[in-house]
């Protein structure tokens, strides 16, 4: 099987504890720039090092399904040294798209000057009162700097990811608990991460990689299309 559509980059600026691009020449560059592979990625770094931070971004700009609410709120964007910043900004690049994954999302391309092809997605927050933390005007479109069209809802119902979180406690202790059946995690009567990695097979397949299913819709897709 060859590769796949895949998230290749994530930009952040002014988000929780990445600051903002150079304004001028001298600047410190505090955004955050990551490059990842089409295999598997692994996040390494101390504590309060921004590992949550990035994989919240990317929940924020898949539209991820999740066990938790997250609503986006004016801590999420940056302090810096001259205060509060009033927006923030997420993009998300997918590279290595088929030519039927193209005809899905053709209207929302990128196109560089080599003519490879990229699907950008840009979220965007702005602080509408600073006195009401839940006030905030997010919008999400295509492109790099979020320019491009918006992102209609059957375009993200195909990027949409499921976000399984970790349950906090050592896998051993978690997989004896699972034996028994009565393991619940910390934040509730919500199964694990663990839990749902060893469940059923419907269960097994929801946590497919996001990818899969994607292609599998967009096959779908363009076989009810022709």
């Amino acid at each position: 099987m060859g590769a796949s559509l895949y998230l290749a980059c994530l930009y952040a600026e002014n988000f929780r504890i990445f600051g903002a691009t150079p304004q001028k020449n001298g600047d410190e560059d505090a955004s955050l720039s990551l490059d990842f592979g089409p295999a598997t990625n692994v996040l390494v770094g101390e504590n309060d090092s921004g590992k949550t931070a990035i994989i919240d971004a990317i929940r924020l700009s898949l539209l991820t399904t999740a066990a938790d609410f997250y609503r986006i709120t004016r801590d999420d964007i940056h302090v810096g040294p001259d205060g509060r910043a009033d927006t923030f900004k997420i993009t998300c690049g997918f590279k290595n798209l088929s030519t039927e994954e193209q005809a899905v999302f053709l209207e929302l391309l990128t196109v560089d000057g080599n003519g490879n092809v990229a699907l950008y997605v840009t979220v965007k927050a702005e602080l509408m009162d600073p006195l009401r933390p839940h006030r905030v005007a997010v919008t999400t479109r295509t492109g790099r700097d979020g320019q491009g069209p918006a992102l209609d809802g059957a375009a993200r119902e195909l990027l949409k990811a499921t976000y399984l979180r970790p349950c906090g406690m050592p896998r051993q202790s978690c997989a004896r608990a699972v034996d028994h059946g009565c393991h619940r995690s910390s934040q509730g009567t919500r199964p694990c991460a663990h839990k749902v990695r060893t469940t059923s097979t419907r269960r097994r397949a929801a946590r497919a990689p996001w990818w899969a299913t994607y292609a599998a819709q967009s096959a779908r897709s363009a076989t009810t299309t022709r």
